[in-house]
Parts: C-alpha cells; structure tokens; sequence
C-alpha cells in the first residue's frame, strides 16, 4: 500500500500530487463557525509553541534606571559595552524561578529553539538544561537589528567559544550552525532600526519552519520586541481580552504558549526516494528533521541494510 502523503499542492518534487480535499477548499484543513465561538483543526495540524522572552539582560537594567534607551543607543557614548548584553544577576534568578515555573505549568518541549544573541542562549539553557531536549540556533528569531548596540550580535567565535562549553557542561545537543550562523559577524546591524514589516516577515517566515518540524510541542526562546512584531500580526479579530493578552509586550523570562494550526501540509527541505518494493518516502534534507512523521520507515530500513553483504553461514 502507497504511504500516505500530506494533502498539499506544494509538496517537494511532487507537482502533480493530488489534494485531499475539494478544490474550493484544497488549503485548508479546519472547520471555523464563529456562531459557535470555536473552530475544529485535526491534532496533527497542530503544534504547541511556548514563546520565552530571554531573561533580564544587563541592557534592559541600564534603560530601567535611566528610564529610557539613551544608554544603548549606538551615538551614545560608551553605548557599545552593551553588545549582545549578558544575563544580570537578576535575569539569572529569573531564569532558575522561570525553570520551576515551567514545570509547574507542564510545559515539556521537544526541542527548543533559541535566538543566537548571548542573553537568549543562557536563558534557554537555564530553563531548559540536563533534561535531554536538543537546542537549535536559528537567526529568524533574532531581535529586531538596527539603532540599539544591545541588538547586534558578537562574532560566532565569541558566542560560541564562551556559550558552548556550558552546553557541554550539562551534555547537550546544541546545533549553532545549520541555522544559527550563516555568517561569523553580524552583517544585519545597521544605525537605522529594522522595518517593521522586516521583522513581521522573519517571524511569520519562523511559523513556517516550524510548521515543517516533526515535534509538535516546542519552545522558542528570543526577544520582546520581535515577539510584539510577531503577536501583533494575529488576533484583529479575537475578543480583547484575549487580544491584550497576546498582544501586551512580554516580561522578562515570561512563557507564553499557543496553539499553532496549521491550514496545510508543510515540507521542509528534502527528496523523495523509491526503494525496490516499496512505497515513495520523503527524506528531509536536515538530519534533525529525520523523526516523528518524517521519521525513516521500515521498508527503507529495510532495503538500506539489504545492499550490506551477505555473509554465508557454515552448514
């Protein structure tokens, strides 16, 4: 029997895939009455997402005393000692109270994925550590660049070097490059502050991606402002409660999840193979998109280990 495919038009190398559903309604995959107040997604078109603004960094401490961002504004002098801030003492204490805090509230991801500036990356591992969950870098949730010292990244070197032996420390799996660092400096920064539909666009592009993991309940650790860009996009039509909720700016080290639905089938990079015998099987480009639903089947298993040779057994 054919393994069963995603019903979308848009699967990789497969333009002739037929959609599951009627033409009129071939993208999407819910039920929304708003007579009834609610709508129906299937489960696995959803995924559990907890959004973590990084705890207090020694630039969010200088602005509250001075009661404005002069300090880390780039004309500003002495500005520039506030680079990709670290962790205060007190954004520390808020990351040991946010770890016992996730717990109570059982949010459990399966990966964690953290923005590659420094105050992000101890924030995730703080929280998240020695508890067997792989950490992924990725630059689409890095802060919104421009104007602030505070929101240019170090070198890779330097972040790398000083954050990746605590990671070692606790044993984790942490991949800083495939998505984290296509460049060893930062080459987004500019004086002027990122537009605004810039920012919006990385973080409805990071929806996508993570649309595309086979995890469905994951933790995404970044920055207030891009999480306010993000937010702000979704909701215009939510009662305002909710909408002030979502919408309001996040604390530091603050976990705020949602329901991603997704209305289609969404593939991340990859091919599709066709062992002897067997069923078409799509084999994601990225080795840590390999589980789950993308995750290698048995016949292909199978038909790997069939090419070993053969060894004869005495009689």
């Amino acid at each position: 029997m054919a393994q069963e495919k995603e019903p979308d038009c848009g699967v990789p190398g497969k333009p002739d895939c037929v959609p599951a559903l009627p033409s009129d309604e071939q993208d999407v995959a819910f039920s929304h009455i708003p007579e009834h107040g609610f709508s129906l997604f299937l489960a696995q078109r959803t995924k559990t997402i907890h959004f973590v603004r990084h705890a207090e960094g020694v630039h969010n401490a200088v602005n509250a005393a001075a009661g404005n961002d002069d300090p880390v504004t780039h004309t500003t002098e002495g500005a520039w000692r506030y680079i990709d801030s670290h962790l205060t003492t007190a954004g520390i204490k808020q990351c040991e109270e946010g770890r016992t805090g996730v717990l109570l509230k059982g949010v459990s991801p399966e990966l964690v994925v953290v923005s590659p500036f420094t105050r992000a990356l101890q924030t995730a591992h703080i929280m998240f550590a020695a508890k067997g969950i792989p950490f992924i870098v990725h630059d689409l949730c890095r802060e919104r660049w421009g104007k602030y010292t505070c929101d240019k990244r170090r070198t890779r070197t330097e972040i790398v070097g000083e954050i990746g032996p605590l990671y070692e420390a606790t044993c984790e799996s942490i991949d800083f490059d495939t998505f984290g660092f296509a460049e060893e400096e930062d080459i987004r920064w500019t004086p002027e502050r990122e537009p605004s539909a810039s920012c919006v666009s990385r973080g409805v592009d990071l929806l996508k991606w993570l649309a595309t993991r086979p995890e469905s309940n994951i933790a995404v650790v970044a920055h207030s402002s891009y999480f306010r860009h993000l937010f702000g996009t979704f909701g215009a039509n939510i009662h305002d409660k909710d909408k002030e909720q979502l919408h309001r700016k996040a604390g530091n080290a603050e976990v705020r999840s949602i329901t991603l639905a997704c209305h289609r089938g969404f593939y991340p990079e990859g091919d599709w193979v066709s062992p002897p015998g067997g069923s078409d099987v799509f084999i994601p480009k990225i080795p840590s998109f390999r589980r789950g639903k993308w995750a290698t089947p048995p016949h292909l298993l199978a038909h790997m280990h069939g090419k070993l040779p053969q060894t004869i057994e005495p009689s």
